[in-house]
């Protein structure tokens, strides 16, 4: 083999090697994710963060940035699904916290301002 040809195989695979590595980490949501600058969803896909907005209830946030599924509605909503990542209740459910302390009411009873930090975790039992 001359050394074009062994340059020529090595470029290839590197080339290869980057493609199929950008599918899987874009697949797995770990680059290019669908957020915008006021959300953020983290891997393993069980934390959401947004900011809150004077009036709106962190509910009513969370129903307009992602695709959820509750049991209940309004202020006695639980939240069972979030973008797909549904909660088992013999293992784990949504949880949210505001501003780093965890929420004392549901989300559909608070009302959040401009400067809330609303996060939501898929918790354990």
């Amino acid at each position: 083999m001359n050394k074009k040809t062994i340059i020529s195989i090595v470029g290839a695979v590197l080339i290869i090697g980057g493609l199929v590595t950008g599918f899987i980490l874009y697949q797995k949501g770990i680059i290019f994710p669908k957020t915008t600058q006021s959300q953020q969803i983290t891997s393993p896909r069980a934390r959401i963060t947004y900011r809150g907005q004077n009036n709106v209830t962190a509910l009513q946030i969370l129903e307009r940035r992602y695709r959820i599924e509750t049991s209940g509605t309004g202020e006695n909503a639980f939240v069972t699904s979030i973008n797909g990542v549904r909660s088992d209740s013999t293992k784990n459910y949504w949880s949210f916290s505001i501003n780093d302390e965890p929420a004392t009411v549901g989300a559909g009873s608070y009302v959040t301002n401009n400067h809330d930090n609303i996060v939501w975790e898929l918790k354990d039992l």
